[in-house]
């Protein structure tokens, strides 16, 4: 009887447990659908490796500055001045990367076309035009080496 007892709250505490930490995963995985295209990379548009991994520079800059509230509870604020930014450092701003340039998707809204990944080495966006490349890019070129 002691023995069933015990076994029953061992049973209890983990399942109690496993409960915890898939509400964790689920609430952060809720911020896929706040971003546009958010689901193509899924966890590795903010995470080196999937959730769980490390953040990427584009999941850091959300955490640090894009977010509700800090934690799992925290929502996405996705909106042009996210988009305007280049959070990995590869001269395409997020916006693009993930279809967006504007920042005028909102959650809802179907997935734009042409999606890329923020921090994803594979995803790479097309080339500039000459017009971006001389004037827009130079200059975001040369603040960067301010810094």
């Amino acid at each position: 009887m002691i023995l069933w007892k015990k076994t029953g709250a061992l049973l209890g505490a983990a399942l109690l447990l496993s409960g915890l930490v898939a509400g964790e995963a689920e609430a952060r995985g809720k911020r896929m659908t706040q971003l546009p295209n958010g689901g193509v990379a899924g966890c590795n548009t903010c995470h080196t490796g999937g959730g769980g991994t490390p953040r990427n520079p584009f999941g850091l800059e959300m955490q640090a500055n894009f977010l509700t509230a800090s934690g799992s509870a925290g929502d996405v604020v996705w909106g042009p001045e996210l988009a305007a930014l280049d959070s990995d450092g590869d001269g395409v701003s997020n916006g693009a990367e993930l279809g967006d340039p504007d920042g005028t998707w909102v959650v809802g809204d179907p997935d734009p076309a042409n999606p890329f990944a923020p921090g994803d080495p594979e995803s790479t966006p097309p080339m500039p035009t000459a017009v971006e490349a001389s004037s827009w890019a130079q200059i975001k070129s040369l603040i960067n080496q301010l810094d």
